[in-house]
């Protein structure tokens, strides 16, 4: 993907199947903030601070195998909230992608394993959800900066059996103990 690739409005929903059999391809780019998913996991939800364009490459096409595809690349530079300090960290996001489009659960089990496999049911594809899906799919699980400090102190160990002398530990039952049957 290019900076000057041509900027294409991608459609809302498609028929993957057909796509595949046209050959078609898509280029475009999509607001940030037109990902709800996304946006909760952004820095900051303000909408100016987020304008930023996710690119998008897709192709619909089919495998030397011959089985239907969506090939493609998508790329974003992100802001998210680091794992750690609670501050924000830049999260770049180039990742290829390869997913096989099968129309039913039976399909998916009779594909070798190795393949990205996506459900279209009634030959429908919602192409922000599926974006939206493989963005977050190629984030990490745990995001942070490379050396930060936490944003609270870690628990200190339990203190030794030296620091427990002297020191009577309160039972939360004793009061029952003054208490009598009748």
């Amino acid at each position: 993907m290019s900076s000057n690739s041509t900027i294409q409005r991608l459609p809302v929903e498609v028929d993957p199947f057909k796509l595949v059999e046209q050959g078609r391809l898509f280029t475009g780019r999509i607001p940030q903030q037109d990902f709800s998913r996304l946006q909760e996991l952004l820095y900051s939800n303000n909408e100016n601070e987020n304008n930023k364009l996710i690119e998008i490459d897709l192709e619909f096409t089919r495998t030397d195998t011959g089985l239907p595809v969506i090939r493609g690349q998508i790329k974003a530079e992100l802001q998210m909230v680091c794992n750690r300090c609670l501050e924000s960290t830049d999260l770049n996001i180039d990742t290829p992608l390869e997913v096989v489009l099968v129309s039913s659960d039976e399909q998916a089990e009779r594909l070798q394993e190795g393949f990205d496999i996506w459900l279209v049911e009634d030959q429908k594809l919602f192409l922000q959800d599926f974006i939206e899906d493989e963005i977050l799919l190629a984030m990490p699980i745990v995001i942070s900066h490379e050396d930060c400090e936490p944003a609270k102190a870690l628990i200190e160990a339990l203190p030794g059996d030296e620091d427990l002398e002297g020191q009577q530990k309160e039972n939360p039952f004793a009061a029952l103990k003054d208490l009598k049957l009748n």
